[in-house]
């Protein structure tokens, strides 16, 4: 009776996680049903891409001077003026050209986006990116191209007083005061600038001059020329950090549009300025290849292979066949939730890697099946067919465990989606067929 109620409640356990693996798993949301389970993540083989040409710019600057040949933010009536290139010729070169590719990368990473190909070219600098279409890209194709450079400086002038080598850190923050929150910008600079800030803060200061009239010396904080805030220093700043206050709500979807301000900001100073400027030559979705139709004829055919090879269990092992089959069932559907639950990026290569799981679990029962096939009748001879036949496929799932660890940690994204299905799928098969399948196998004699 033990022996049957344990197969029952395996069995159902197996259908259950095949109908959320499946169908989903969905609870009532005001009018609608939502499903707790997240959809596949898949790549640009199936959902298209963003496609970015970046060029090295070409255009030029207009720097102003006064009578005295200071530069000054714009033009005067006694002053001069000449045109530069915002690139010029000492820093076209290969290195910056690969400092700025990696910095891009660098960039797409901290962003979250996994998926991406970027191409350089070596002569010209150029760079042609393919990012996922979603709701990160536009945002994402913003940070390849924005240069990223902090200035603080004379808001009279325009003299730079601090850039971003003087710069530490920008960490994103916020409180929360009675029903209000506040969400800042806390720039760090780093030890030998300390000491610069504190003079600064001292100097760019409100005062009175001879006729008691007050007089403000500001200072801009700006990201490429954007001004983030024009102040004068109330208190001396003696511990290198410039807090800004980048607004106050109570709206959840304001506090939201703040914060996401606040953090973009953030990453986009703590990388570092791109070393060149660089303008958009094309940005245009791309539409993939892969269509249902063209996913029908290789699906449809794997699917009926694999019905096959199920039938094939049951008219060979019978019963264990059957066992055998409701396993499988359940390996694929636990596999399947894995690749949703974790977020792996679903690629072509990401495919095969679930077809490769799905053919080793399906050896794999069958090497199991024969080994007890051939054993008498007894549970302590299964247990011993059963541990010796995972002791010889350990040595085939151990170097595939191996291959899937070591490519996941690649940067080329296809071998990456490999890599993350084959450690997942080959770790949840060792654990699968030691534990679920055990017991439904073990569990099938009669004595």
């Amino acid at each position: 009776m033990e022996r049957r109620l344990k197969i029952i409640l395996i069995t159902l356990l197996i259908i259950l996680l095949a109908i959320i693996s499946f169908a989903g798993l969905f609870v009532q949301n005001t009018k609608f049903m939502d499903n707790l389970i997240p959809e596949y993540q898949l790549g640009m083989d199936f959902e298209g891409y963003r496609a970015i040409t970046l060029l090295v710019s070409d255009e030029e600057e207009t720097i102003y001077y006064d009578k005295d040949g200071n530069v000054v933010s714009s033009t005067q009536d006694d002053g001069t003026s000449e045109k530069i290139p915002v690139n010029s010729e000492e820093d076209l070169t290969r290195e910056n050209y690969m400092k700025a590719r990696d910095l891009m990368r660098q960039r797409l990473s901290h962003l979250g986006i996994s998926e991406y190909l970027i191409r350089l070219d070596e002569e010209n600098g150029s760079v042609t990116v393919q990012i996922p279409e979603n709701s990160m890209t536009d945002i994402a194709s913003q940070f390849l191209y924005t240069r990223g450079n902090f200035e603080l400086t004379d808001a009279d002038t325009g003299e730079v007083l601090l850039d971003s080598s003087n710069l530490k850190e920008v960490t994103m923050g916020y409180s929360t005061l009675s029903t209000e929150t506040a969400v800042y910008l806390s720039f760090e600079f780093n030890n030998d600038s300390v000491e610069k800030l504190r003079e600064i803060s001292t100097t760019y200061v409100t005062s009175t001059d001879e006729d008691g009239e007050e007089i403000d010396r500001e200072v801009t904080l700006s990201i490429d020329g954007s001004t983030l805030l024009t102040t004068t220093f109330e208190d001396e700043i003696t511990n290198g950090v410039i807090p800004i206050n980048l607004g106050t709500t109570t709206d959840s979807a304001t506090l939201s549009s703040y914060m996401s301000q606040a953090r973009n900001i953030a990453l986009l100073v703590n990388d570092g300025p791109l070393p060149l400027e660089y303008t958009v030559d094309q940005n245009r979705f791309v539409k993939s290849d892969i269509t249902l139709e063209s996913a029908m004829v290789p699906a449809i055919i794997l699917a009926v292979i694999l019905v096959i090879g199920l039938i094939v269990l049951i008219i060979k092992y019978r019963k264990l066949g059957v066992f055998a089959i409701i396993s499988y069932i359940g390996y694929v559907a636990i596999l399947l939730l894995a690749v949703r639950i974790f977020n792996l990026v679903v690629t072509l290569e990401g495919i095969c890697g679930i077809i490769i799981a799905m053919i080793l679990n399906f050896i794999l029962l069958v090497y199991l099946l024969h080994s007890l096939k051939h054993t008498e009748k007894d549970l302590a001879q299964y247990k011993i067919a059963y541990n010796k036949g995972m002791v010889s496929m350990a040595l085939v799932l151990i170097p595939a465990l191996i291959i899937g660890i070591v490519l996941c940690f690649a940067t080329w994204n296809p071998a990456y989606s490999f890599g993350t299905i084959i450690f997942w799928a080959v770790f949840i098969m060792a654990i699968y067929n030691v534990s679920i399948t055990r017991i439904l196998f073990l569990n099938s004699i009669k004595k």
